[in-house]
């Protein structure tokens, strides 16, 4: 079947612009779980306060510390999964996956009426609510997406690409990892409070 040349121009502006999706991505998902982690390994409070929130979320005391340790271990193997070209489906899988499982974990505690502090990025006293949900949801997507930017096997992003995708990216981490103080700041008018 003949394409013209046009049609083929344009399938490969848009494999490129898919790989900029996955390129934004990745470098979200990267921040923001970094942040997760670090925040969490910064001190010994940052880490003991998400073991004590860990078993506010139902897990027995006896299991907390090694659930949170598990929790930071698989956060940090996103980030390392993410940095590395040939691991970038098993980063956005596993990104996946956590975020699947931390967002069953906060519904199944707001079901029960329970409402511990979000220590996602270590330090925090907010307590976790539908906005924690829409977060994780909305990172669950963009992990997706990532996948789908990445099955678009094609040449890297331009470099205005790459600029645009690091310009979305990062401030769009800077956002995930405030929401609680954002919110704070509306909280008269934000639903997801």
């Amino acid at each position: 079947m003949y394409s013209p040349p046009l049609a083929w121009a344009t399938r490969a502006e848009e494999v490129v612009r898919m790989r900029a999706v996955e390129l934004a991505a990745r470098l979200l998902l990267a921040l923001v779980f970094l942040t997760a982690v670090v925040g969490k390994l910064r001190g010994r409070a940052g880490f003991d306060g998400f073991v004590g929130s860990v078993g506010q979320f139902g897990v027995p005391a006896r299991w907390a510390s090694a659930v949170a340790r598990l929790a930071v271990a698989t956060e940090a193997a996103v980030v390392v999964l993410l940095a590395v070209p040939s691991t970038v489906p098993a980063g956005l899988l596993l990104a996946a996956g956590l975020l699947g499982v931390l967002t069953a974990a906060i519904v199944g505690t707001l079901r029960r009426g329970v409402r511990p502090a979000c220590r996602c990025f270590g330090a925090g006293d907010a307590p976790i609510g539908l906005r924690h949900v829409a977060r994780n949801l909305v990172l669950l997507s963009v992990a997706l997406l990532g996948l789908l930017g990445w099955a678009a096997a094609g040449p890297p992003p331009s470099t205005p690409a790459m600029l645009i995708a690091v310009g979305a990216a990062v401030p769009l981490a800077a956002v995930v990892v405030r929401l609680d103080d954002l919110v704070a700041l509306f909280a008269p008018t934000c639903l997801l409070y």
